[in-house]
């Protein structure tokens, strides 16, 4: 599907704006795939953040380049498994708001997939637009054929109309938030999305520049735009002489595999010192005896040294 939209389909509405009522959050989540949560991060915690997360990304940035698969622009700086780097991240995912609104979507027991930060500095490009569901196929009709599910890459959408389907689509099957650790402006290269597009049940077309309109979410430090996985987006340029920081945190079901593989990277400093219920939403918990190692029923996962081997009868 490549149709152009006859029109963008929020022109008539009115967009949501920053709010603090959970209740007002989860209908601007739900009709427009996107919610600005305001003030989201108190003073104390956002300086905190933001201490942390310039020095790391000053520190890896002399040591590499890491790219956002979705983002390969050579400006862009990626700065991933962010909570191995701090244990203020933590918070980011335990935010009331940000969780009660992650259950509203896809329920309780959700895993986190990543908490990363993405920074555009000066300079830096536009992303493609795209949705962090791309993953998902779309369901069949019998006899229609079966989708090879391995070979589905990023990417390669080419729909230009973001208008709600008139067909069953999939279900959201992960939450994002954008926290924003600096203002995000037009200028600073502020994420673009497309409203209401998280109905649509396709995956934009990824043309640069985009093809489709979208508008801006600015808003200023501490501010978090929670948003439906599969809602177009895809970050603008910085045109301005300062860096844009943002952290993302994205939370989707169990049985879908996360970004991070927690269960391989996170470091063992970070897990002995975390409790078993947050250590869990890591994908060190079993799901329905999925993810277990031996035993089904065990709240956490036992780890290669603990794993049992061969025995032999007495």
């Amino acid at each position: 599907m490549n149709h152009e939209a006859k029109s963008s389909p929020w022109q008539n509405e009115a967009l949501p704006s920053p709010s603090q009522n959970i209740e007002t959050l989860k209908a601007d989540l739900e009709r427009f795939g996107y919610c600005m949560v305001e003030n989201a991060l108190p003073p104390k915690t956002l300086e905190a953040i933001q201490e942390r997360l310039f020095e790391q990304a000053a520190a890896e940035r002399e040591i590499h380049a890491l790219k956002n698969p979705a983002n390969t622009d050579p400006i862009n700086q990626w700065v991933g498994m962010l909570l191995n780097k701090g244990d203020i991240f933590f918070e980011l995912i335990e935010h009331p708001a940000y969780s009660a609104l992650v259950e509203h979507l896809i329920g309780p027991g959700y895993q986190i997939s990543c908490v990363d930060a993405q920074i555009q500095h000066p300079g830096a490009g536009t992303m493609p637009l795209h949705t962090d569901q791309w993953w998902m196929p779309q369901p069949v009709m019998p006899g229609a054929g079966n989708p090879k599910l391995s070979a589905i890459v990023r990417g390669k959408g080419t729909c230009l109309d973001p208008a709600p389907a008139d067909h069953p689509i999939a279900p959201a099957a992960a939450v994002n938030a954008m926290w924003m650790i600096t203002d995000f402006t037009e200028q600073t290269g502020a994420t673009r999305i497309v409203p209401m597009s998280h109905l649509s049940g396709q995956e934009p077309d990824a043309s640069v520049p985009h093809k489709v309109p979208t508008i801006p979410a600015v808003g200023p430090a501490g501010t978090a735009m929670v948003f439906d996985a599969r809602l177009w987006h895809g970050a603008a340029p910085n045109t301005s002489d300062q860096s844009r920081f943002g952290v993302t945190t994205v939370a989707c079901g169990p049985q879908f595999r996360a970004l991070e593989n927690y269960s391989r990277g996170l470091r063992q400093d970070v897990f002995q010192r975390n409790s078993a219920e947050r250590i869990g939403r890591l994908g060190f918990a079993t799901w329905s005896s999925y993810g277990h190692t031996g035993d089904p029923e065990a709240q956490i996962s036992a780890g290669r040294a603990e794993a049992t081997g061969e025995l032999r009868a007495p």
